[in-house]
């Protein structure tokens, strides 16, 4: 009897064990892209409380639309506390989807800084790509033309839904 109360006790171990909860979880692509368009036309409409709310967890999980209108959020002080740093850093891993118009914007913000600003804002970027890229979000983009604004739009996707997500920093 000894034994298999000691066989249970390991298996009952083993198991509650293997229920001990990650900082991974999954996310649906759908309820991500809902919440990428709704947040992007309260922003259109200047309801930045209500997009920041919206944007903040796609833009987490690695969209690149979102990222881009929180860079600016940050930059502009809209909703959130002005913040250069922050929306650098959002900016910055924004610009993997390599549209022209944000890589040129991020780069002409870039040269105007001071080299110490410079070295912050490669830090934080560099954070920011670890945390919220491409890669560590398993998402990948599409780039195509609107054609009724002329202007790009950046479809992303989670190819996994599994992945770690990050708060998103509201103070530098």
């Amino acid at each position: 009897m000894p034994v298999k109360s000691s066989l249970m006790l390991m298996f009952l171990s083993l198991f509650m064990l293997s229920c001990k909860s990650t900082d991974s979880i999954r996310k649906t692509t759908r309820s991500l892209e809902v919440k990428e368009i709704t947040g992007m036309t309260q922003y259109k409409k200047g309801n930045y409380e209500q997009a920041f709310h919206l944007l903040k967890e796609p833009a987490a999980w690695g969209y690149k639309g979102s990222q881009y209108a929180l860079a600016f959020m940050f930059l502009k002080g809209q909703y959130v506390e002005q913040s250069v740093l922050l929306g650098m850093g959002w900016l910055g891993v924004a610009k993997e989807a390599n549209v022209r118009e944000w890589n040129e914007q991020y780069d002409d913000f870039y040269a105007f800084a001071t080299p110490a600003i410079q070295n912050e804002i490669d830090t934080i970027v560099a954070e920011y790509i670890r945390r919220y890229g491409l890669s560590s979000q398993h998402v990948t983009c599409r780039k195509s033309i609107n054609t009724s604004s002329n202007r790009v739009d950046v479809k992303c996707h989670k190819y996994d839904g599994l992945s770690i997500l990050y708060e998103v920093d509201l103070v530098e």
